[in-house]
């Protein structure tokens, strides 16, 4: 099963889950296991499992590691705290294996996330900020901007891309070609007027709403178009945003001079 795709549960199910999720972000640095994690779900550890993965779409390992991540993403943007302590502070022992983690899970080196992430400082979401230009506003007030995750629900498929758009618009004609297959995609609508950072780096309640939709692609060289799906609230349940790919896509939209309307640029 593709680690995007989440199966309906029961509402017992879910808030079962959530209570694990909770029990993860409390302290992230404990060595916890399976069945620590399913005794607070009220569950054997195999139904857990499986419980867990169905909800999430990730195994109860693979989240832990994404919550210490984007953890990990926070302190390297808001504190001095050197790799080593930012380390130890998400539940690693070994800086080498934090790196190595961390590079395979954000797509940079810890020290270069730092560097890319502080780009963000000081802009706001279509607002006058230092580094902005008011040429560069997106829409009307309130209509904030738009990052696509554009997932391949088929193993090695092709790599998982990224892209900015308009949020005024709620059709996308998208100005490049997907190759054939399905995709998972998945919207972050940035809330204007919010830091640049409280969605991609803080995860701060009200920054942004998420929504999920799935993209058929059968003749690669046609350009889809993508129809915005319903917008909700992000719940715990939702894997982080790991990758560097929308920082650096923000960073770059806020910094332009005149970002392009009903565009979605794809890295």
């Amino acid at each position: 099963m593709p680690a995007s795709i989440k199966v309906p549960e029961s509402r017992y199910n879910v808030d079962a889950v959530r209570r694990a999720i909770a029990q993860m972000r409390d302290d992230l640095c404990a060595p916890l296991r399976l069945a620590d994690l399913a005794r607070t779900a009220s569950f054997s550890p195999f139904h857990f499992h499986r419980v867990f993965r169905a909800t999430t779409g990730e195994t109860p390992a693979r989240f832990l590691a994404a919550l210490r991540m984007a953890k990990a993403r926070r302190l390297l943007m808001r504190s001095r705290s050197s790799v080593a302590m930012i380390s130890s502070a998400v539940g690693y022992t070994s800086v080498g294996t934090f790196t190595t983690q961390f590079r395979r899970l954000v797509g940079l080196p810890p020290e270069r996330f730092r560097h890319l992430a502080r780009r963000l400082d000081g802009l706001l979401i279509g607002g006058r900020s230092p580094g902005y230009r008011p040429a560069g506003r997106w829409g009307p007030a309130g209509a904030g901007l738009i990052i696509g995750e554009f997932r391949p629900l088929e193993p090695d498929a092709g790599p998982v891309r990224w892209g900015t758009a308009d949020a005024d618009y709620p059709v996308w004609q998208l100005p490049f070609a997907l190759g054939p297959g399905g995709y998972q995609v998945r919207i972050l609508h940035l809330e204007q007027q919010w830091p640049a950072g409280s969605a991609l780096i803080d995860d701060e309640p009200g920054s942004y709403r998420i929504g999920m939709t799935r993209l058929s692609v059968v003749e690669p060289f046609r350009i889809p178009v993508l129809i915005r799906p319903p917008m909700r609230v992000p719940d715990p349940t939702d894997r982080p945003v790991l990758s560097a790919e929308p920082v650096r896509l923000l960073a770059d939209a806020l910094h332009a001079e005149a970002p392009a309307r009903h565009n979605l640029r794809l890295a």
